[in-house]
C-alpha cells in the first residue's frame, strides 16, 4: 500500500497540485508568474507528497491526506473552468 502511495499517487496528487497552483498563486506584474512558479514547485510538491507518505506512521492517515489533497485541487480547478 505504501509503495503506491509513494509511487503513482504522489505523482498525481503533485502533477494536480501544479495544476491548480496558478489558480491561488497571486499573479505578478507580468501576469505570467503564477505558471513559472507553478512548473518550478513541480518537484517541491511532489517531494513533500513522497517523504510524507513515506515517514507518516499510520498508513491511512497518510492516505487519507493525500486524497484530500488531489480532491481539493481537482475541486478548485473544476469551480475555476
Amino acid at each position: 500500500m505504501r509503495w503506491i502511495m509513494a509511487g503513482p499517487l504522489t505523482l498525481i496528487a503533485a502533477t494536480v497540485t501544479m495544476a491548480a497552483t496558478p489558480l491561488w498563486w497571486p499573479k505578478g506584474a507580468a501576469g505570467i508568474d503564477n505558471l513559472v512558479f507553478a512548473i518550478l514547485l513541480f518537484p517541491a510538491f511532489w517531494g513533500l507528497y513522497v517523504f510524507y507518505s513515506l515517514i507518516d506512521a499510520k498508513v491511512v492517515r497518510a492516505l487519507i491526506v493525500i486524497m484530500a489533497a488531489i480532491a481539493i485541487n481537482i475541486s478548485l480547478i473544476y469551480l475555476n473552468f
